[in-house]
């Protein structure tokens, strides 16, 4: 039998190079040119997420942007989902920490009718009271869900531990209470203040040349002004080490206990990004080492991984599981030391090889579309990270070696680290305190994501 072949040496993507200009009422635009299919998408990034808003007022950026698609002084809600339809396009608008994007794609010729939709809903929402009151109790009742599932609250609670009362504790979804505290007047207000041309970057591509997707973004937007109101400045780092190490969410009825570790780590922007993304790919994955060690030496659980949630500020790490509540405790320690494992044992030359094979191929995978591509270019603007270095994705991750992964974690990974554990404290509690003294047992019904303490 003949032998297989092996594979072909990694052949980088041929991507679009960027052009940028800037309108007169300072909107920064940014084009791209990939003509292999008839679509067009764009991306509105508006400097105006999480971040911009008070803590009594968590959740105020993320209602906004829902209530962009809901209506403008032109067109009800019900009308314009009519007119996105119509034209075949897809419509968005969702808020982070660091920013509010807008998204439409649409094919070729419907494309300049679906911008200016987008132009519409930017500068018009009309922000109708009942659509206020209709998105504010869908989001109250979206949090009831999260806070049923373990896994999701332990994500809740992890943020809180990792900031506390810094940018990016609170939750960007907010809480009931915040939620129920926020009216029209608000929503509009937030609007009027953040959502301008000069704290705005325009990321529009596809089967367009640059020099129209700069005449088009000129025709439709060329008219929205600053408002005379300025932004102020809005919070900054750093972000203190967590003022507890060990939290658990007593929460009886929970089928399973939620298990998350981690820290607070580097910017998207920081040099060693590219070494975290090859840590968290050696840690996660079916034959990554967590997965490893406790499911598959172990069976404690049927899987387990590690993120990064990379921002314009300190990002956020986490490891994540889900066990037994009897098992809790253990899992725990198994945890911790294979997140500690990374300083210690430095991955093999096989091991790396495959493990930037997964992160490369998925970004190659990301880039696939005109969305993609365009997804990409905003993460890029919105964690004031330099355009050209899209194109040295993949080269950067081939450059890492265990030494790097090695130094990141000890440095990254380690220190400070936290543990929040979500399910029946009566289970695992006592065995757990053995190992952390301090950790801290907070009953669900006295929980407040809305204060840096967690109310309790």
């Amino acid at each position: 039998m003949s032998a297989i072949p092996a594979p072909a040496p990694p052949r980088d993507a041929e991507l679009p190079a960027p052009v940028e200009r800037v309108l007169d009422n300072g909107l920064r635009v940014i084009a791209f040119s990939q003509r292999n299919l008839p679509l067009i998408a764009a991306q509105l990034v508006v400097g105006c997420g999480g971040v911009a808003e008070r803590e009594e007022e968590a959740g105020l950026a993320a209602l906004v942007a829902a209530l962009l698609t809901h209506g403008t002084t032109r067109r009800s809600a019900t009308e314009m989902s009519a007119a996105v339809d119509a034209l075949g396009a897809r419509f968005d608008a969702i808020s982070g920490f660091d920013a509010s994007v807008l998204s439409v794609s649409a094919t070729t010729p419907a494309f300049p009718q679906a911008f200016a939709l987008l132009d519409e809903v930017v500068r018009q929402p009309a922000f109708a009271p009942d659509e206020v009151e209709r998105v504010r109790t869908k989001s109250i009742s979206d949090l009831a869900l999260t806070y049923a599932n373990p896994s999701g609250l332990a994500r809740l609670v992890a943020q809180r531990v990792a900031y506390g009362g810094a940018p990016y504790g609170h939750p960007l979804a907010g809480t009931a209470a915040t939620l129920g505290a926020l009216g029209r007047d608000r929503v509009a207000w937030f609007h009027e203040r953040f959502y301008r041309p000069d704290d705005a970057v325009l990321v529009i591509g596809g089967d367009v040349s640059a020099d129209d997707a700069f005449a088009l973004a000129e025709r439709e937007l060329r008219s929205w002004r600053v408002p005379g109101t300025p932004i102020g400045e809005l919070p900054q780092g750093p972000v203190p080490p967590p003022r507890e190490r060990t939290v658990v969410i007593d929460k009886p009825d929970a089928g399973r206990t939620a298990l998350y570790a981690g820290r607070v780590t580097i910017p998207r922007r920081s040099p060693d990004y590219y070494s975290a993304l090859v840590a968290m790919a050696v840690l996660s994955g079916y034959s990554g080492r967590l997965n490893q060690e406790i499911r598959v030496k172990r069976g404690l659980s049927y899987g387990a991984g590690a993120s990064l949630a990379a921002r314009r500020m300190e990002g956020l790490f986490t490891a994540a599981t889900m066990v037994d509540h009897a098992r809790a405790a253990e899992t725990a320690e198994v945890m911790r030391a294979t997140i500690r494992s990374l300083a210690g044992a430095p991955a093999s030359d096989d091991d790396l090889v495959s493990r930037k094979a997964t992160v490369t191929g998925s970004f190659y995978r990301s880039i696939e579309t005109i969305d993609g591509i365009a997804g990409t270019l905003t993460e890029h603007v919105l964690y004031d990270v330099p355009l050209g270095e899209m194109r040295e994705y993949a080269p950067r991750v081939r450059a890492v070696d265990a030494n790097a992964v090695r130094e990141f974690a000890a440095r990254e990974l380690i220190p400070d680290e936290f543990l929040v554990l979500v399910g029946d404290a009566s289970k695992f509690a006592d065995e757990l305190v053995r190992a952390h003294a301090d950790a801290r047992v907070i009953p669900f019904e006295r929980l407040d994501l809305g204060s840096p303490s967690l109310g309790a």
